[in-house]
């Protein structure tokens, strides 16, 4: 994940940050983390922008590399 053309789902962003599905949810409620898009349907599947997952990871020293 490098450029800002790359989404990932919520649980490939979690695997990514070391962090649980439940965990980017709450981050999301509580605007730490946007999705740039919602998939229709019932559970309304989010998309995370790559660049914002790389932004997360530079600035938390507890984040996976």
């Amino acid at each position: 994940m490098t450029n800002e053309a790359t989404f990932a789902t919520t649980a490939e962003a979690a695997e990514t940050l070391g962090v649980s599905v439940k965990t980017i949810t709450r981050w999301v409620a509580s605007g730490k983390l946007s999705p740039v898009k919602r998939l229709p349907g019932k559970r309304g599947a989010m998309l995370f922008a790559g660049a914002d997952i790389e932004a997360i990871l530079a600035r938390e020293p507890w984040a996976e590399s």
